[in-house]
């Protein structure tokens, strides 16, 4: 009995109009819809993944030369590579004037400054393609290197502002572990932050 006290009757979905053939072919089409477009949300999830941890990163260097220049000592943004393969990355202030080191944060002279943001890597974070040569975002042949490195920094992987508004020059690159990567040059000079994209298929990066 259902909770209206009718009988339920299976044959009338039958004599409804719907055979036992047609909601299998129906329940098969839309099987074969979700197959077909489950690489769609894999890339479009990829997608967002790379843009969030883009996002991260370009916030916290833009942050790290703000505060070098406010406060008048150097700021930087410190990366670290898990031994699960993520990564995690922070701001540094200069405590005692000798410039951001890591035996100076172990320490707490220069102290950790707001959030540390994890990048898993499981969708996107610090990577560089491997399936195709990579283009140099100089525009000068392919990317050189080690693949395996893609902060590069400088020793240390940390990124220092001074207190005039220069930085260590610097690349830090990004992708999806797919298509799709991202870099984020810095400049010695100016400190300023340069955003490009790339992904397979393209022979340059482009500005974004």
């Amino acid at each position: 009995m259902t909770a209206h006290g009718a009988r339920f009757d299976a044959s009338r979905v039958f004599r409804s109009g719907y055979s036992l053939i047609e909601l299998v072919t129906a329940l098969a089409v839309v099987g074969t819809i979700m197959v077909a477009g489950a690489p769609v949300l894999d890339d479009a999830r990829r997608g967002a993944a790379l843009e969030r941890a883009t996002a991260q990163v370009r916030g916290l260097l833009v942050r790290a030369r703000a505060v070098a220049v406010l406060r008048s000592r150097a700021c930087a943004v410190v990366f670290d590579r898990h031994p699960d393969g993520s990564w995690s990355c922070f701001t540094a202030e200069d405590g005692d004037g000798d410039g951001v080191r890591r035996s100076d944060i172990g320490s707490g002279r220069d102290p950790i400054t707001g959030v540390v943001v994890r990048l898993d890597g499981v969708d996107a974070g610090p990577c560089i393609l491997t399936e195709s040569a990579v283009p140099d975002p100089t525009g000068r042949g392919a990317l050189g290197g080690d693949p395996g490195d893609p902060i590069r920094a400088g020793v240390g992987d940390i990124i220092t502002f001074s207190a005039h508004g220069t930085a260590t020059p610097s690349s830090v690159y990004l992708c999806d572990s797919r298509r799709r990567m991202v870099v984020l040059r810095i400049y010695g000079g100016t400190g300023r932050i340069n955003t490009l994209a790339w992904r397979l298929g393209l022979d340059a990066w482009q500005p974004r």
